[in-house]
């Protein structure tokens, strides 16, 4: 041990005493002439949601650098305020995990701070932040942009970047959005001139309690023979903190969610205090659901959604046992009182044995 420890200390001693023989110079920091932004440089957040551009290539340059967006102007030049903007954005200052017991206890990681509702960070990153509102940024067309420089700069000097533009899209506070124009966030029509609706993602072995035909997500897809036996509506109802999931039949009287046995209520969401209903199961919830893109029980393996996955047992032809299910994975940004609703408006599915 005595002999690792000297032979540690002749190896220090003689490194330093080459720099100082050798003349060796010290580091200079360096700010390279290619260090630039590489992606297409208009950024397109969705406002209403916090939104992270990570597109600084340093090409070897120095840390730290100092990064500041300048000229922030409108798409003629013309000046304003906007980049000014703050508002209060939660933080978090603790690891989300997943295993949180209650909303005190997510709460607890997340402190609230003032920021500019756009800004560049230490890494030169961009970032969006949810507080931002369509009165805010959105602008009507065809002028729907911003533009604006970033001025990096350390020891080894400073450069200009750009120009980069900004073009926020209007607010979809929740996902699947596929219904909504991504511009303007008005509904889209299908091929028929019917308003597009959202659907489940997947649909297995549900059958009609009258047909007994099969239930089906869609087809006909982009035709005006378009079929779909399962719409989902998102409804905002207050401004509070909970999710509620309710099912309508096709005579709009509410389905018992217990008719879905095979659904485990107690872990369907991150959420808390289920009480479930013959009409609907609420809980409460921290929001944005999911908190954050870190893969967990609730989620689609790549964190990014939440998954909602519903289930029900029977007793198919022959005496086999058949399980129904229906997915959907989903965001919701803005928080607040929500409905999730499945609504079968063709056929009631068939919960009971053959």
């Amino acid at each position: 041990m005595k002999k690792n420890i000297l032979f540690v200390a002749i190896v220090v001693f003689f490194l330093s005493s080459c720099k100082k023989i050798f003349n060796l110079p010290e580091e200079k920091p360096y700010l390279s002439p290619d260090a630039n932004y590489t992606s297409a440089p208009v950024l397109r957040p969705i406002l209403g949601r916090n939104t992270l551009f990570s597109y600084f290539k340093s090409d070897n340059s120095s840390f730290p650098i100092k990064f500041e967006i300048i000229n922030f102007s409108n798409l003629d030049r013309s000046p304003t305020d906007k980049l000014n903007l703050k508002r209060n954005v939660l933080v978090w200052k603790q690891a989300y995990t997943g295993n949180e017991k209650s909303i005190e206890e997510i709460n607890a990681k997340r402190s609230i701070e003032e920021r500019p509702l756009f800004e560049v960070n230490s890494a030169g990153e961009f970032i969006m932040w949810s507080s931002a509102t369509d009165a805010d940024f959105l602008k009507p067309q065809p002028d729907t942009a911003y533009r604006f420089n970033v001025k990096i700069s350390n020891g080894g000097g400073e450069r200009v970047l750009g120009p980069l533009f900004l073009a926020p899209l209007a607010t979809r506070p929740y996902e699947p959005s596929y219904h909504l124009n991504e511009i303007t966030a008005l509904p889209r029509k299908e091929v028929s001139g019917a308003v597009k609706r959202l659907i489940p993602a997947t649909l297995v072995n549900m059958v009609g309690v009258t047909t007994g035909n099969p239930l089906v997500r869609e087809t006909g897809a982009g035709t005006t023979a378009l079929k779909q036996d399962v719409w989902v509506y998102f409804k905002r109802k207050g401004d509070g903190n909970t999710l509620t999931i309710k099912f309508f039949d096709k005579d709009s009287i509410a389905i018992n969610p217990l008719k879905f046995n095979g659904t485990n209520w107690q872990k369907l969401i991150h959420g808390f205090n289920p009480v479930i209903s013959p009409t609907s199961v609420k809980y409460d919830v921290a929001y944005p659901i999911p908190l954050t893109n870190l893969p967990t029980p609730y989620t689609t393996p790549d964190g990014l959604q939440s998954l909602l996955t519903l289930s029900y047992n029977r007793i198919g032809f022959s005496g086999l046992r058949v399980v129904a299910t229906m997915t959907l994975p989903f965001n919701i940004y803005q928080a607040g009182d929500w409905e999730i609703v499945f609504f079968f408006h063709n056929e009631n599915p068939k919960f009971e044995d053959e």
